[in-house]
């Protein structure tokens, strides 16, 4: 996979066996955002609202982590949903298993090890599809979402969140000051806000963007140290290296008086009728 970044779906056993092995570093991301947004609605809630559920509706996501989607919003889901959970990594799977397993508003939940480049499903077999902030990781993303328009009913629905290459510039700034790397966002180029929209069209007859508005407003240093040092280059950041990330947010923080304003670009597709 010469010239890809690898957490930008360059090295798919990096993914599953370093950085999704557990929910640790998804989580030091997760709680940036969870802690300082300042939109009125959370992501999760977000994400569910944009949906027409049918009931008793057969539901997939792909790259699901942890579960967090559906143990933050089940009781806002219509009931008898037949949830289907799958990711590369299962460490992932097995603490999505647990997490949802305990909630009694699923009619069936079935969670398994899958790629989603090869997704062990027959055709039009679910009437949801959800790739939250994941389709950036697969190595070939024409070939996942070609799977995705596959596996999902002709009048169903795919959710496919992502980013833009605007989104956490400042966070981008301080690691390129401290740590170099490339200055362009790989996520995004692979399949972002832009990109993804072509990307979609190949496989869907009906592509649409919606827009989530919200900012962070930080004021815990060590909060913005865990997020930059929770992916590469900054997990293999020295302690000097780790020290001069902190003052460089402290520096930024005091500048602010006590606040790091962090920009967000992020949103989700909706695509209909596969081809």
């Amino acid at each position: 996979m010469a010239g890809r970044d690898r957490f930008a779906g360059g090295d798919q056993d990096y993914l599953r066996d370093v950085q999704y092995r557990d929910p640790s570093r998804l989580t030091a991301r997760a709680n940036l955002h969870a802690r300082y947004s300042t939109s009125p609605i959370g992501w999760f809630d977000w994400v569910v609202s944009q949906i027409d559920w049918p009931q008793s509706a057969a539901v997939l996501e792909v790259g699901c982590g942890p579960g967090w989607l559906w143990a933050a919003t089940a009781p806002r889901l219509p009931p008898g949903l037949r949830l289907t959970l799958t990711d590369l990594s299962p460490g992932m799977v097995s603490v999505a298993r647990a997490r949802v397993a305990g909630l009694a508003h699923f009619d069936a939940l079935e969670a398994r090890q899958a790629d989603v480049e090869q997704i062990p499903y027959d055709d039009g077999a679910f009437d949801v599809v959800v790739a939250n902030h994941m389709l950036y990781h697969a190595p070939d993303p024409v070939r996942a979402v070609a799977e995705l328009a596959r596996v999902l009913r002709h009048d169903g629905v795919l959710v496919a969140a992502t980013i833009g290459p605007r989104h956490l510039r400042e966070l981008d700034e301080i690691r390129f000051e401290i740590l170099g790397g490339p200055v362009r966002k790989a996520t995004a180029e692979a399949f972002g806000a832009v990109s993804g929209a072509t990307i979609l069209g190949q496989s869907f007859g009906a592509v649409t963007w919606r827009d989530y508005e919200d900012e962070l407003h930080c004021t815990d240093p060590d909060d913005v140290v865990a997020f930059i040092t929770s992916t590469p280059p900054g997990e293999s950041a020295t302690p000097a290296q780790r020290a001069a990330l902190r003052h460089a947010v402290d520096v930024r923080m005091e500048a602010g008086d006590g606040v790091l304003v962090v920009s967000k670009q992020t949103g989700l597709f909706l695509a209909r009728a596969p081809r």
